[in-house]
């Protein structure tokens, strides 16, 4: 088994997380080729990362997929809280994070690469204040985002929220973060975990040569 992977991928950070915070061995690798190349698409299906290939070498692709399936064939160090009722609101969280965050940090950066940033920044603002908005509604008040634990839904959002700071001056919402003060209280304390810390290192170096600096 092994994850193809790029540090600068936001997609690809919080499947680097969960398997860190899992403590599994399992080998982190560049596309083989490369990204968008005819030789990784042949060997991952989509073309896309991040892909784990299994065993068998069957490709499995798209971060969600791959955390929910590393939980369940590695139920050791559980990243899901117990209960239906705690996991469907887990799942909620990182399904927020995941849209309104993630999917809007990276529309965005495309959209400032493109020279189309002004356009764009105010359907990322609304979206950003969506996202935390909500999801200061459902987090716990301490510790972790669904509870005293990590789970997968700090897998997506705290990597998400790096985007959401560096971005958020450049959405017209210098003060983004510092407004939903229960999130900020929550990043500052997810950012001590060795897994989330790791993880924020390795964006921070693969990022700083596109000139994106994550607080």
């Amino acid at each position: 088994m092994k994850l193809y992977s790029e540090d600068s991928s936001p997609f690809c950070a919080p499947v680097r997380l969960a398997i860190y915070a899992k403590g599994l061995d399992i080998p982190i690798e560049p596309p083989p080729g490369g990204l968008r190349t005819e030789a990784y698409r042949q060997v991952s299906m989509t073309g896309n990362i991040p892909c784990l290939m299994l065993d068998d070498g069957t490709p499995l692709p798209e971060s969600t997929v791959i955390i929910d399936y590393l939980e369940d064939k590695f139920p050791d160090r559980p990243l899901k809280p117990a209960g239906a009722e705690p996991r469907a609101r887990e799942a909620l969280i990182r399904r927020i994070a995941e849209t309104d965050l993630s999917l809007a940090s990276v529309n965005f950066f495309y959209s400032l690469q493109a020279g189309g940033g002004d356009a764009a920044a105010p359907v990322a603002a609304e979206k950003f204040e969506r996202g935390l908005t909500l999801i200061e509604t459902l987090m716990s008040d301490d510790g972790y985002v669904a509870g005293p634990h990590l789970t997968t839904a700090d897998c997506i959002l705290a990597p998400a929220l790096l985007g959401v700071a560096a971005f958020a001056p450049l959405v017209g919402r210098p003060t983004l973060m510092a407004d939903h003060p229960k999130v900020a209280a929550y990043a500052a304390r997810a950012a001590r975990h060795p897994a989330v810390a790791k993880v924020t290192g390795e964006l921070q170096v693969a990022l700083a040569a596109s000139g994106i600096t994550l607080g």
